[in-house]
């Protein structure tokens, strides 16, 4: 409609300038206007530049690597002339969202103090912990019983009249949320607005294939978050993966979004659809995924694959930390950090073994560690609750990752080239140590099970063995390659699609199977119907060569004389 408006007054000149013409020419002129102008008025509008976008982040929870990567996607859309506005409980932790990812900022009511929500972002680094230590099941346990920390933001904002009528009064063009609950999905359809949803790993409790009908081959496609399966899986492992994808992970995903199902249903959100398919109304998928370091499986267009987006070109170092990397001379130096949620392993006598293992080293070794300082603590080595960490892979002297396996992290370590050594703790950590090994990028460790000799060979593995030095240096440069052999850079794409999806609708985008059931989908009705009409043939041949061979039995057969 705006173009269409703002190209009137040329065609009405145009259309007056003609009058002057002969007659024919004048009518034909006119017929052309009036072709143009109804054209023009048919266009659909192109809101791409200044379009209004609320990042809708309603739980009390995220963490700082989630943040992270919220960034690197709303930055480019901010650069671009988009504004994008922040919704979010009062007193969140927002750690790790930069001033340039939001343009501005809107609270609603929070039940909780900004004290108590940092108390529980502390407490996700015990958790992660703990949940290391207990199999799938006992996952399963404490994910139940955290489950309530989840829906409390979405309460309190279905609860905040006034906040909701603001945003429906601000008519926003594009929600773009980290669905970690669904709370966000029912926002999108409560204010009648488009949504994006992104994942931080290749999938979540929420957002997986099955809910936008990608196909997913159990018989080479991993699909748990839990174990460290490949696309070469055994007869054994094929049965699990089974499992866990119609047993384990919808069990979670009931689990997590059944508070949101209540308030769903008590504020009538599209009552017509199920959870499952409102996150099936997604315009766009953007999954934390790149196939220089995923197996490859099928996807649908609006799969928008971003792994890698939180890497960038190394900056300077501040003086401390460059004065210590610049020390450190041929050797270089070893990095050591679990990620934004973890400071410190609850384990003391590993934590001993592991500073006397770095204090033997002749490389120095930069650790993200809170808490009392190893007695055994070498002086190669520095101790911060903070670390640069794309900034330290990015530097020519850094050697080697011991990481916990976070998808932002190990992406990051394989676009600068540098090794990597495992120590994944919980969920997709597993799969991810899984991967590393698979591509020959460097192996894991179990942090329960491990000794101080073994962690002593798995570094110098790495650091020492001048044919796995060899190999996991080709094999990474191989992979960052592949990562940067793209059309466009994954901050580009996200832009693209995004303002793809806010020109033309990403209904053409999705896959037909979103919107069947488990029997249409996998054709079993088909199937079902045509074995049922081939009993009916064999049936009826049958019936036919029994009467045939009865009437021909009965004619052969004599009576008998009396």
């Amino acid at each position: 409609m705006d173009r269409a408006t703002h190209r009137l007054p040329h065609r009405t000149v145009t259309c007056r300038m003609a009058g002057s013409t002969l007659w024919n020419s004048y009518l034909k002129t006119i017929g052309i206007c009036i072709i143009f102008v109804f054209a023009g008025f048919g266009a659909s509008p192109l809101p791409t530049e200044g379009a209004k976008i609320l990042l809708s982040m309603t739980s009390i929870i995220n963490t700082p690597s989630q943040h992270i990567v919220i960034s690197a996607i709303t930055e480019p859309l901010v650069e671009r002339g988009h504004s994008v506005t922040l919704l979010a409980p009062m007193n969140k932790i927002t750690k790790g969202l930069t001033g340039a990812a939001v343009t501005g900022k809107k609270v609603f009511a929070s039940p909780r103090s900004r004290e108590e929500l940092e108390e529980i972002v502390a407490s996700l680094s015990s958790l992660q912990n703990h949940l290391s230590k207990v199999g799938p099941l006992g996952v399963i346990q404490t994910f139940r019983d955290k489950v309530s920390l989840l829906s409390e933001g979405c309460l309190a904002l279905f609860n905040d009249t006034d906040t909701l009528d603001e945003l429906r009064k601000e008519k926003y063009d594009l929600i773009i949320t980290m669905p970690i609950e669904g709370c966000d999905l029912l926002l999108g359809q409560y204010l009648e607005v488009p949504y994006v949803v992104i994942s931080p790993v290749r999938r979540s409790f929420i957002v997986t294939e099955d809910h936008f009908g990608i196909p997913i081959p159990s018989s080479y496609v991993p699909f748990t978050l839990f174990l460290g399966y490949t696309d070469r899986m055994s007869f054994k492992e094929r049965l699990t993966n089974i499992f866990f994808r119609y047993v384990v992970m919808p069990t979670m995903e009931y689990i997590a979004t059944y508070p949101v199902q209540r308030i769903k249903r008590e504020f009538n959100i599209r009552p017509d659809l199920s959870l499952r398919q409102l996150t099936a109304e997604s315009k766009l998928w953007l999954v934390y995924s790149n196939f220089a370091f995923e197996f490859a499986q099928p996807t649908a267009p609006n799969w928008i694959p971003i792994g890698g987006i939180t890497a960038k070109p190394a900056k300077p170092l501040p003086k401390e930390l460059k004065d210590f990397v610049e020390g450190s001379g041929d050797h270089g130096i070893i990095v050591f950090t679990l990620g934004s949620g973890v400071t410190s392993l609850d384990n003391k006598i590993l934590v001993e073994s592991i500073a006397k293992v770095f204090s033997e080293l002749p490389q120095r070794v930069l650790w993200r560690y809170k808490g009392a300082k190893p007695r055994n603590l070498g002086n190669n080595t520095l101790i911060s609750d903070w670390l640069p960490q794309n900034d330290l892979l990015g530097h020519p002297k850094t050697r080697m990752l011991i990481y916990h396996g976070g998808a932002a992290g190990v992406y990051e370590a394989t676009s600068h080239g540098v090794p990597l050594l495992l120590m994944p703790l919980v969920a997709d950590q597993m799969t991810n140590a899984a991967r590393v090994e698979s591509k020959g990028l460097g192996f894991s460790i179990d942090k329960n099970t491990i000794t101080e000799e073994e962690f002593r060979v798995a570094v110098n593995e790495i650091l020492l063995n001048p044919k796995k030095v060899y190999l996991y240096k080709t094999n990474m440069a191989r992979a960052a390659a592949i990562m940067k052999d793209q059309p466009v850079p994954p901050r580009d794409a996200v832009v693209f699609w995004v303002e793809h999806v806010l020109k033309f609708g990403g209904d053409h985008l999705r896959l037909r199977a979103a919107d069947m059931n488990f029997i249409q989908h996998n054709s079993l009705d088909i199937l079902v119907f045509l074995l049922a009409i081939s009993l009916l043939e064999i049936y009826f041949i049958r019936w036919i060569v029994c009467r045939c061979c009865c009437s021909r039995s009965k004619k052969t057969t004599k009576p008998k004389s009396e």
